[in-house]
């Protein structure tokens, strides 16, 4: 749900140095999904839950799969690896209706909360038990 706009205006300095703190540090666990060839296909982030009183220890920061490889079982991959079947949470777009049915396919469920994003999008949190 990051549009082309949305993706210009990161700044990825930034983003890496954060990345290499959290890696660095064991803060995160990140996990690539990456083809035969070398090509990324695919991210995830997960780590301690940021949330002021947390539903669960752990967090999903983030799942991205390129648009190409969505339905391929990559993201399922992904998430498995960064989360294997522990409880967590996560932060979904709203209006985002695909991501927000994978997240129930792996037993995440909406818990009510809400709050809008740096950019002003609201989400949604969901929580797995």
């Amino acid at each position: 749900m990051w549009d082309d706009e949305r993706l210009a205006g990161l700044d990825v300095a930034k983003l890496a140095e954060r990345r290499r703190v959290e890696i660095e540090s064991g803060i995160a666990v990140h996990m690539l999904g990456v083809t035969e060839s070398g090509e990324v296909i695919g991210i995830a982030i997960a780590g301690p839950s940021r949330d002021e009183n947390p539903p669960a220890e752990t967090e999903l920061y983030a799942i991205y799969v390129r648009q190409s490889q969505q339905g391929s079982g990559v993201s399922d991959d992904l998430l498995d690896a960064v989360l294997g079947d522990r409880p967590a949470s996560l932060w979904v777009y709203r209006d985002n209706p695909r991501a927000a049915a994978f997240y129930v396919h792996h037993d995440f469920i909406p818990d009510g909360e809400e709050q809008l994003d740096a950019s002003g999008i609201l989400e949604i949190r969901m929580v797995r038990r």
